[in-house]
């Protein structure tokens, strides 16, 4: 794609391999995003995975070419923790950025252990432990409880507390069927591929115009996929404090 990428596009990423290599001494560069995926609209932007023997890190936005870009600077080591941490956190957000992307530039390898790296990771899918998904379970029947709580006298405040709590059970689905978590802007279309039936349920419920009536909704759905939707018993795993 790289090789044939149209304009603007084409003199962005000349422009930006240009500014990583005058400020970085880089050893390895990956660019990603929907333009390298060949479907750009019109938030488009390039994400370029740099990597580099220095041991700090460091994120930078910047526009070239009137094109807006995302430059995510690491040393390898720092590059494998955050891969390795995401099946943890439900979210492969640099895994699909590196699985996704095209080797610009790779001194010694690195970026093709990366992308082994990442594949691995998108393919072994989320890992989150019994505990993790209890406490996701607990915020969300507490944020309910608080909602349901303050219905009459801050019915705004409670709208916005349902609201949330709703969205994050729909995080919660994607986790229980061992599912990664869509971006945000994705949550609804990726439910709706996955379940359209539960995918109505939810967006009705987001959707209801009164308080009353939403939630209503909301009760069975997290009643259904949190287990509850108020106080419920629970013990959490035993956390070793450091001194």
């Amino acid at each position: 794609m790289t090789s044939s990428m149209v304009e603007p596009y084409a003199a962005a990423l000349r422009d930006a391999v240009d500014h990583i290599n005058l400020r970085y001494q880089q050893t390895g560069i990956i660019v990603s995003g929907t333009i390298i995926r060949e479907a750009p609209h019109a938030a488009s932007d390039l994400d370029f995975m740099v990597i580099h023997d220095a041991t700090w890190r460091r994120r930078s936005q910047r526009f070239f070419n009137g094109v807006p870009a995302e430059i995510f600077v690491n040393p390898e080591f720092q590059m494998i923790r955050t891969i390795e941490r995401e099946p943890s956190e439900g979210r492969p957000v640099m895994s699909h950025l590196i699985a996704t992307g095209e080797i610009v530039h790779d001194t010694d390898g690195v970026m093709v252990r990366l992308l082994a790296l990442a594949g691995r990771t998108l393919d072994g899918g989320p890992r989150l432990s019994a505990d993790a998904l209890l406490q996701r379970k607990h915020a969300i029947a507490t944020g309910f409880e608080d909602a349901a709580d303050i219905a009459d006298i801050d019915p705004d405040r409670a709208h916005t507390i349902v609201t949330e709590a709703l969205i994050e059970t729909t995080k919660l689905h994607f986790l229980q069927q061992g599912r990664w978590l869509p971006r945000s802007k994705a949550l609804l279309m990726d439910l709706d591929d996955m379940d359209p039936h539960l995918g109505a349920e939810f967006r009705e419920a987001l959707l209801a115009t009164s308080l009353e009536t939403q939630l209503a909704l909301a009760a069975p759905l997290i009643d259904r996929i949190a287990g509850a939707s108020g106080f419920f018993e629970w013990d959490g795993e035993p956390q070793e404090m450091a001194r």
